[in-house]
């Protein structure tokens, strides 16, 4: 009798039973967030836009094995065994690996470089500031060797001249400025400052959008040239009303149509722009005569096919000396890292760290590396 009413009780309700079906479409949802790291999204874009979810799926999950552990255990290991499946791509959003949080002095054997996507130096939240001034104080304190600007501003012109400011101010013996667009006077685009001489530098013109695209320097370094890549890969391009649209309530958002389709038409054209300008950074890179260091605002997760194909026969520096959940863009949602250093196979990963100064929309980002 009392194994009876044991069973009993332990038999799932209709809220539980829909629960359960609810944990399973979780579940699916993971599983198709793990398979946008290596399915082509030129193929199959929607893949794309499950990657990109993957922490709030991960999340729904959690809360899945809590509520389970509390009802009833077994139907925990659902989501415990699909968060398992797909635990090597979790470390590369979390890692514990190093634990120093400050910047250490930059050894002679190491050559530090940083990343940095300044927003044409537009403070995030347009109020009123010296943000170059405190671009040129965090480089003084990180000293890097070589620094990679994406949406770079400078008079090209006359006395205000920011590129010339802050080869002087940064100690940098050269740099590599290819504006976008520019005028007479001024310009935007992407910037390389090295504090080696830069012997070769190049834009890769195949598949570029405009100020999204990718640029190269080759710096001698004593007897060693290393090659030095730029990316900055297609954005969403999305809009104020769009940004709104994404924050608003599921319901909401199905019922504005139009908006649902506007937005969609755009993710599928930045998902499916990336895989192009990822695979043609990986054949110019297979011609490379030198090792090389590829940096920049990739404008996608560690989830995704872009960030996956580049990454695959590379280091990537926050997945070997990171610590912490790598998040490097707080606009719209602060929960993303889509800024990366890798690293050719024959360097090693000394150090790695984000600078948390909220000046841009994204944190800087630099790495201690040894060749």
């Amino acid at each position: 009798m009392t194994n009876q009413l044991f069973l009993r009780k332990k038999k799932l309700g209709y809220f539980s039973k829909t629960v359960f079906i609810a944990n399973v479409l979780a579940v699916v949802a993971l599983l198709l967030s793990y398979c946008a790291s290596f399915i082509d999204p030129r193929e199959f874009w929607i893949i794309a836009f499950f990657g990109l979810g993957y922490l709030p799926i991960l999340l729904i999950n959690c809360g899945f094995i809590i509520y389970w552990f509390l009802r009833k255990k077994r139907n925990a290991f659902l989501s415990i065994l699909a968060i398992l499946a797909g635990w090597s791509l979790l470390n590369k959003h979390i890692n514990f690996k190093n634990k120093n949080d400050k910047i250490l002095v930059k050894k002679d054997t190491t050559i530090r470089v940083m990343s940095f996507n300044v927003h044409l130096f537009q403070h995030y939240d347009n109020k009123k500031n010296k943000f170059r001034e405190e671009t040129i104080e965090f480089i003084r304190t990180i000293n890097p060797d070589v620094v990679c600007f994406q949406e770079f501003y400078s008079r090209i012109r006359g006395s205000k001249q920011f590129t010339k400011n802050l080869l002087q101010e940064g100690e940098f013996e050269d740099y590599y400025f290819e504006p976008f667009e520019k005028n007479d006077y001024e310009g935007y685009g992407q910037a390389i400052f090295s504090k080696y001489p830069i012997i070769h530098y190049g834009t890769i013109e195949e598949n570029g959008y405009g100020v999204n695209r990718i640029i190269f320097a080759d710096v001698k370094r004593e007897t060693d040239t290393i090659r030095i890549y730029n990316v900055h890969l297609r954005s969403f391009a999305l809009q104020e009303e769009d940004k709104d649209f994404i924050q608003k309530s599921p319901t909401e958002q199905v019922k504005n149509e139009e908006q649902t389709k506007k937005l969609g038409r755009k993710l599928k054209r930045a998902f499916t722009s990336r895989s192009n300008q990822a695979n043609t950074l990986v054949k110019h890179i297979d011609d490379s005569p030198y090792p090389y260091v590829v940096m920049g605002d990739f404008n996608d997760t560690p989830m995704s096919y872009s960030v996956n194909l580049v990454g695959k026969n590379m280091k990537n520096a926050f997945a070997e000396k990171g610590f912490g959940w790598g998040v490097t863009y707080f606009g719209i949602l602060p929960i993303f890292q889509i800024d990366y250093i890798m690293s050719d196979k024959r360097m090693k990963v000394e150090d790695y760290g984000i600078l948390k100064e909220r000046l841009s929309d994204h944190y800087p980002i630099w790495a201690d590396l040894i060749y």
